[in-house]
């Protein structure tokens, strides 16, 4: 059924685009990465409004998921790259699309959990209030926006808000690995803060089944159900490294280096819930950490 249906990659040379890319394959989708005139990673210039339009004519669905990355400290200019990459580049793409002489079936395009805010208490599911607080928070209120167009032509929009995402090959999941194979691992803060993750396998997935679903939700929370606390999780991760887990990092720490990001991603403390997905049928193969982590550590 997948045989030759054109899919149009953003961001196919990433973490998630590269692992993507391979298993559409495998169904035997046609991928088509889409190119920047520089060749470079957002498969488009947001900037000056160039996209390569004439690959995206024909396609069965565009998946977007590029984007500049969002970790060290925020300076003006990073703020500017990381909005740039994700609102203008987005709505560069839903624009097109909705231009073409032959639209695609389905437009998929990422966002953050960040989108609920940064602290809330409770569990948060797709049908809780969003918060526009702090940088990403507004970011991802003007990310998700952009997709507009595309739905307003008719194009089967969804957005996933995506949470930590754990893959030993890439994201924040390799950047820890250093320390806590060091045994040098620990909490962040006070380590409860909650940690609304999923890990790569289960995203490909789930994007996958986005994809196929004839009828899928506009917003889709891509988190597993197994949400932790932060120091749970590293608890989890240094006993699966076989190391010891005693090296906190303060908050005081996580603000004096990273600023307002540390606060943003690391100190966030968000229970975000997939309801959606798991209602309308979806199901996760490593739904909990004691799952997820030895396949994450090999991905």
């Amino acid at each position: 059924m997948s045989e030759n249906l054109k899919v149009i990659l953003t961001g196919a040379n990433g973490l998630i685009g590269k692992a993507l890319t391979l298993r559409l394959k495998d169904l035997g989708y046609t991928v088509v990465a889409l190119r920047s005139r520089t060749l470079g990673p957002n498969g488009m210039d947001g900037a000056s409004g160039w996209i390569d339009r004439a690959s995206l004519e024909g396609a069965h669905a565009v998946i977007h998921l590029a984007g500049a990355p969002i970790a060290g400290r925020w300076t003006k200019a990073r703020r500017q790259r990381i909005t740039a990459s994700r609102v203008d580049g987005t709505q560069l793409l839903a624009s097109t699309l909705a231009e073409l002489s032959h639209k695609p079936a389905i437009f998929l395009s990422m966002s953050g959990i960040s989108r609920y805010g940064i602290q809330r208490e409770g569990f948060l599911d797709e049908a809780s209030p969003v918060s526009e607080a702090g940088f990403l928070g507004k970011l991802s209120a003007e990310w998700e926006k952009a997709t507009a167009p595309a739905q307003a032509a008719g194009i089967r929009t969804t957005v996933l808000r995506c949470g930590v995402v754990l893959a030993a090959s890439g994201g924040a999941l390799k950047l820890m690995l250093p320390a806590f194979r060091l045994g040098l691992g620990g909490r962040i803060g006070d380590g409860l803060q909650k940690f609304s993750w999923i890990r790569l396998g289960d995203l490909v997935e789930l994007i996958l089944w986005c994809l196929r679903c004839p009828v899928c939700p506009p917003v889709i929370n891509a988190t597993a159900p197994g949400v932790v606390r932060q120091g749970e999780f590293a608890r989890a991760l240094s006993a699966q490294l076989h190391r010891p887990c005693f090296l906190p990092v303060p908050a005081w720490v996580v603000r004096a280096i990273f600023g307002q990001m540390g606060v943003e991603t690391l100190l966030s403390d968000l229970h975000v819930e997939p309801m959606a997905a798991v209602k309308a049928g979806f199901r996760f193969a490593t739904p909990t950490l004691d799952t997820a982590l030895p396949l994450a550590l090999g991905e």
